[in-house]
């Protein structure tokens, strides 16, 4: 099984708002991203390259939004605008967390974020392989290496 080598260029064609981010910034975003989020290897859950490529470049377009500097060197704040005010000019940011999944907060502060949360839903599951016609078999949670099937449990 092959893995995703990040092609800056494909990601500024498909994501066009970041053709002017260097790509040496998208590729540490991607970088962080196979790191430490989505698994770039032959162990990924996600075994369809082109898949697990589109996913990739929504987590890059969602760290790119969340370490965003604007042009005045101001960062973007984290969290939704909560409270905002026109006279005198106030915004208020929230960031809670609700009862389940802090991660689901945090991918669901950008778009990009949000529909990787949504694309990744299969995965985040445990699955359960019946050995032959026994009922016996095992469960693997897919968040957890390894995900290799021992052999003999499923028949070809």
């Amino acid at each position: 099984m092959a893995i995703v080598a990040f092609d800056p260029v494909a990601f500024k064609a498909a994501y066009p708002e970041f053709v002017t981010t260097s790509d040496a910034r998208c590729t540490a975003m991607f970088t962080m991203a196979a790191a430490g989020i989505l698994d770039n290897t032959d162990n990924s859950p996600v075994m369809a390259l082109d898949y697990r490529t589109q996913l990739f470049w929504l987590l890059v377009a969602h760290l790119l939004t969340l370490f965003a500097v604007g042009a005045d060197g101001s960062e973007r704040p984290v969290g939704r605008v909560d409270t905002a005010t026109e006279g005198s000019v106030s915004v208020g940011f929230a960031y809670e967390l609700p009862q389940g999944s802090a991660m689901a907060a945090w991918f669901n502060q950008t778009k990009y974020g949000a529909l990787y949360w949504m694309m990744t839903a299969q995965f985040r599951s445990m699955k359960y392989f019946v050995a032959g016609d026994s009922g016996v078999g095992f469960s693997r949670d897919f968040r957890a290496a390894p995900f290799n099937v021992p052999a003999g449990v499923i028949n070809p």
